[in-house]
């Protein structure tokens, strides 16, 4: 079975584009219509170079993962997607609902109102070994790529309006900086760093 990168691994896109010779500027174009599309063809995105779709169909996917299960807590605070990656493994990303009204600010009522806060995990297992977690119980187990970290954030946003991202385990630098490099980039998602 044929292994396929995400079009969110922006370092790899970035590389592949440039040794076909292709202007990396059609990222941009790529990254838009699949966060607006989740379930297009890699070849229905408008305007592309023809060498474009080739390279795209053949070592790239929109999404190289799936939500397996979806689990909401009782008091409808915490809301956690399990998640299947190509190779098989499973991680979680956890999306946090809160009131920002509630409490006082400087003894005044506090401005705001629901929002949700996404917990993006950055690799499968963790290295830590905390007793608490059921991550550290298992051991490290492998990094993710940076498609995989920016997925996480896609799937979420398909139950809901994500305000605000946090990353379990911050180990792997490279990955979770391309991550945020396709998270800010303009006009691609409306994150600002």
């Amino acid at each position: 079975m044929a292994t396929y990168r995400s079009v969110f691994d922006a370092a790899e896109l970035r590389a592949q584009l440039n040794d076909a010779g292709i202007n990396t500027k059609f990222m941009a174009s790529i990254w838009k219509y699949v966060l607006q599309n989740p379930g297009c063809e890699l070849g229905e995105i408008p305007d592309l170079p023809s060498s474009a779709y080739r390279l795209l169909r053949t070592k790239f996917k929109p999404f190289t993962s799936t939500v397996h299960s979806v689990f909401h807590s009782t008091d409808g605070v915490t809301t956690k997607l399990l998640i299947k990656l190509q190779n098989g493994a499973f991680v979680e990303a956890v999306i946090m609902t809160y009131d920002t009204r509630l409490g006082k600010y400087g003894g005044k009522p506090r401005l705001g109102g629901p929002r949700s806060t996404l917990c993006i995990s950055s690799q499968v297992g963790c290295k830590m070994g905390c007793k608490f977690c059921a991550t550290g119980t298992m051991g490290f187990k492998n990094n993710l790529t940076s498609g995989e970290i920016v997925e996480q954030l896609v799937h979420a946003s398909l139950l809901t309006n994500i305000r605000n991202v946090v990353f379990m385990v911050i180990l792997l630098f490279s990955s979770i900086c391309e991550a945020l490099y396709v998270l800010t980039y303009e006009g691609i998602y409306f994150y600002s760093s």
